[in-house]
């Protein structure tokens, strides 16, 4: 099969209809490569010379005989899949550019390694493709949903797959194709959860807000019932002062008899004591009613232990 390489350095330049689309930069530094991936594949150095070539197939996009010779270096390397991947791109191209030699002998040589090739299955189950954002990977590169379960070529060696989902944990395997022609089936397994969604907690509870204010305004009527009572005490402190003041001097003598001083007095005595009396016994029972507010109001709610699943672990918060 590496006979026809020394010809491939003539086949490396596109046809006259796409010369002037080639970068002569891109041209020379891609002939050099050439150049030095022939001289490595007949030294047995495939997967220097292979490497080079993948660089000259990017750098002329058009160079159908570095396609083939890319295909002949993976063929030698024992890379099956790959090398019947560029006959079949290039037997395309050239029957599409005109060139019906090269497309014959790139048909051929993809027909002599189709029995040869190995393959891999990825199965992935109806209840996984229902996941959301489920993506399936082989070697680093996407697999859309028609290459799920079929059988596809692949080189022999180490394939990594690789599946990932929305709110589940990714999932990795490793499949080994150990021969040429060999076929390797992997399937994806049910993908656990990541448990980065923890469960909700139910919201705490507020304190009763009407407990609160209740107690809010046993403390407001409480404070204005004694608020009156010391006022009522104050007029009481002063009626006897008052009293006080008529029986002295001799401004009243028995029988209440008084003079204008002594009666002015006795007036203003009279006065404070009724107030006092008032603001006392009003007081006195708006005091009550404050208390019996504050006392009869609903008691807060006191913290209990809540328990959390969440990524790192059961937590417990709260006070006991």
């Amino acid at each position: 099969m590496l006979a026809p390489i020394a010809l491939a350095a003539a086949l490396l330049v596109p046809g006259p209809a796409h010369a002037q689309e080639v970068d002569r930069h891109a041209a020379v530094t891609a002939q050099a490569l050439y150049d030095q991936a022939t001289a490595e594949m007949d030294a047995g150095s495939f997967a220097s010379a292979c490497s080079k070539l993948e660089e000259v197939t990017r750098l002329v996009p058009d160079g159908l005989g570095a396609k083939l010779t890319l295909g002949q270096c993976y063929e030698a390397w024992g890379k099956l899949a790959s090398a019947w991947a560029q006959y079949t791109i290039v037997e395309a191209l050239a029957a599409k550019a005109g060139q019906a030699e090269r497309s014959a002998r790139a048909g051929a040589w993809a027909a002599a390694l189709k029995p040869r090739l190995a393959t891999l299955t990825v199965d992935v189950p109806e209840a996984l493709r229902a996941y959301p954002g489920l993506e399936i990977t082989r070697d680093g590169v996407q697999l859309g949903q028609a290459q799920w379960g079929a059988s596809l070529p692949v080189d022999t060696g180490e394939h990594e797959i690789v599946a990932t989902a929305r709110n589940r944990k990714p999932w990795k395997r490793s499949a080994v194709v150990t021969a040429d022609g060999e076929a390797v089936s992997v399937a994806i397994p049910a993908l656990e959860p990541d448990g980065l969604d923890a469960p909700a907690i139910a919201p705490r509870r507020p304190r009763s807000a009407t407990g609160g204010a209740q107690r809010t305004a046993g403390l407001v009527v409480g404070g204005a019932g004694l608020l009156a009572a010391g006022i009522g005490v104050f007029f009481g402190v002063r009626a006897v002062v008052k009293l006080n003041e008529s029986n002295t001097a001799g401004h009243c003598h028995d029988g209440n008899i008084c003079d204008d001083i002594g009666y002015e007095a006795r007036e203003q005595a009279v006065a404070a004591g009724d107030v006092s009396t008032v603001l006392l016994l009003a007081g006195g029972a708006v005091l009550a009613g404050g208390v019996t507010l504050f006392l009869t109001a609903p008691a807060p709610e006191r913290p209990g232990a809540h328990i959390a699943l969440g990524p790192r672990g059961i937590t417990l918060r709260g006070g006991f």
